[in-house]
């Protein structure tokens, strides 16, 4: 009968996505999941921009062109609320840790095709504003999906879902009820468990040799009546299945890109300098091995040719500290000085 109670409140959390803000259907639906949300929440929808930088936690990240070009793709980003061990946990295994959960609604501007490809990088990107684990709650037109980003390693995201689907079509959620998760002694643990619980089949079963030779459906029932090897059912049962995924989702079926990565702080390209002159340039470096680097002897400035003789000013950097070098707004406030002199 709870079970009962439950997906009808879950139908009715998701039709609030067709009457309400975005804010307000996402911590209704996690009011009906049962999820501790404080009773008089106050939340708005935020630009991407305004969120990014006064809203979330850490509001003074970095973001590369690459970055911002996914993070356009957001109309509209909620901070929905943080969950600790106390909210999540047994007392009986509760630790008082510092971990804690963030959920956080979006409402991203993306094509069908290309919506869970978007997911798997805004969710990459987002990931890096809090400190805690975060858990996204994204709508697409009229489609919500959860989505959170693992060890920086891979996205697990849910199915897309109708904001008018029924009963029947939300049963696999009741998994990540809060309710249901239970014998967890750590945020940590209990965000793996959530994250596992509402991922795609593909993401939890893998298609791996053994996977895709006997559990997944089907061989054709003409060709097992036929006399065949074990080893030809496997390779048939191989040929056949290999793609079941592929055409299950079509277009929402994607693997993340290992290429892209975010700006983290402690990178450094997003220091902008001007070391040309200090830098070899990468044609400079072809054909040099890793001892070839050691050889590499100093030049005095006194030995190198001076620009002047090819109508160039040599800038003088010996004033120029390593600290200043490493800090942009001291480099700044040094290149405005050097130019109000020359002016």
């Amino acid at each position: 009968m709870d079970e009962l109670l439950e997906i009808f409140a879950l139908e009715d959390a998701f039709h609030e996505f067709s009457n309400s803000d975005l804010c307000s259907a996402s911590l209704a639906l996690l009011q009906a999941m049962n999820y501790p949300i404080p009773p008089h929440i106050d939340i708005v929808n935020h630009s991407i921009e305004n969120f990014l930088f006064t809203i979330a936690e850490n509001s003074k990240s970095h973001y590369s062109a690459q970055e911002m070009v996914y993070l356009n793709r957001v109309k509209t980003a909620s901070f929905l609320c943080k969950l600790h061990d106390s909210d999540l946990i047994d007392r009986f295994y509760a630790n008082s840790s510092d971990d804690y959960i963030v959920f956080l609604a979006i409402d991203i501007i993306s094509s069908y095709k290309d919506r869970s490809e978007d997911v798997i990088y805004i969710s990459k990107i987002l990931n890096k504003t809090y400190n805690g684990f975060v858990v996204l709650i994204i709508m697409n037109n009229d489609h919500i999906m959860f989505c959170t980003y693992i060890d920086d390693y891979f996205a697990c995201m849910s199915d897309w879902y109708s904001v008018k689907s029924k009963c029947m079509d939300l049963f696999s959620l009741c998994d990540i009820f809060n309710t249901n998760i239970f014998g967890i002694k750590t945020v940590k643990e209990f965000y793996y468990e959530l994250a596992y619980r509402f991922a795609r089949n593909y993401i939890r079963y893998p298609e791996s040799f053994e996977f895709i030779a006997y559990q997944l459906p089907s061989i054709k029932k003409d060709i097992v009546d036929s006399y065949t090897t074990k080893q030809q059912l496997i390779e048939i049962a191989m040929e056949q299945n290999h793609s079941y995924y592929w055409e299950k989702y079509g277009y929402d079926y994607v693997a993340p890109d290992t290429d892209f990565e975010v700006l983290l702080e402690e990178d450094e390209t997003w220091t902008l300098l001007e070391l040309d002159e200090f830098l070899l340039q990468d044609e400079d470096m072809e054909g040099l091995d890793e001892n070839e680097d050691e050889e590499l002897e100093y030049v005095d400035d006194d030995d190198i040719e001076c620009e002047e003789d090819y109508g160039y000013e040599r800038i003088d950097y010996s004033e120029v500290t390593t600290d200043i070098f490493k800090d942009p707004v001291r480099l700044l406030e040094w290149l405005e000085k050097r130019y109000r002199v020359e002016d």
